[in-house]
């Protein structure tokens, strides 16, 4: 990573929140990266104190704040870089939104703010920041193309890696629907959200959490204690 925006990206990515990241100016520096990390290959960000160049693109702002001729206020100055850059990197990132990026902005604070009912507001907040960004993109992919059940697959299984959707033989409007992970509370829930959000009134739906079901002549699925009778 080499620019704050990427740095935010990664974090949100990983649950921490552009508002909880630090940002920081270490005695030393590369001249060559507005961002630094111990491993320059990283692509995660796992700790919410950045170390910024603030000279690499913005020379011309801290320039006179940051002479080093100059030792005194010095927490002032931490002050500032930090809320200054925290304008710089969420600038960064609204430079490059498109049409497209504007709705995602605006869908997921209705959904945050409880727009779509106080189930869905309750819902969403069980997701990442990551998770809410591939539904919200479902979401409106569905609005432009209506093929509810592709785009429901296609979501599931980014969120639920391990996850396998089946349709039944008998019933083209009955799934089944194995999750891959424990059966929780908190899951039960997620995976509601979703059935309720994306399959049209009419589909019906089998969840499975962590043990699989039976089907003939898949070896895999018949083993003795793991597997589930249908």
């Amino acid at each position: 990573m080499q620019y704050i925006w990427e740095v935010v990206l990664a974090a949100e990515k990983n649950g921490i929140r552009e508002a909880d990241l630090q940002y920081e100016v270490p005695e030393v520096r590369s001249p060559y990266l507005e961002v630094s990390f111990y491993d320059l290959n990283t692509q995660t960000v796992e700790q919410t104190a950045v170390e910024v160049n603030p000279f690499y693109r913005f020379f011309d702002i801290f320039s006179g704040v940051l002479d080093i001729n100059q030792k005194e206020y010095g927490k002032t100055k931490e002050i500032f870089v930090d809320a200054v850059f925290h304008y710089l990197a969420l600038t960064d990132l609204r430079m490059g939104m498109s049409r497209k990026d504007y709705y995602f902005k605006f869908l997921v604070e209705e959904l945050e703010s409880g727009q779509f009912g106080r189930k869905a507001k309750a819902a969403i907040q069980l997701f990442s920041s990551y998770e809410k960004k591939y539904i919200v993109l479902a979401l409106m992919d569905v609005i432009s193309s209506r093929n509810y059940r592709e785009i429901f697959k296609w979501l599931f299984q980014e969120i639920y890696q391990d996850s396998i959707i089946y349709k039944s033989m008998d019933c083209a409007n009955e799934l089944y629907i194995y999750v891959g992970s424990a059966e929780t509370q908190e899951e039960r829930k997620r995976v509601q959200f979703l059935l309720d959000t994306f399959l049209p009134i009419g589909v019906r739906t089998e969840v499975f959490y962590q043990e699989h079901f039976g089907i003939l002549e898949i070896e895999e699925t018949m083993i003795l204690d793991k597997v589930l009778l249908i």
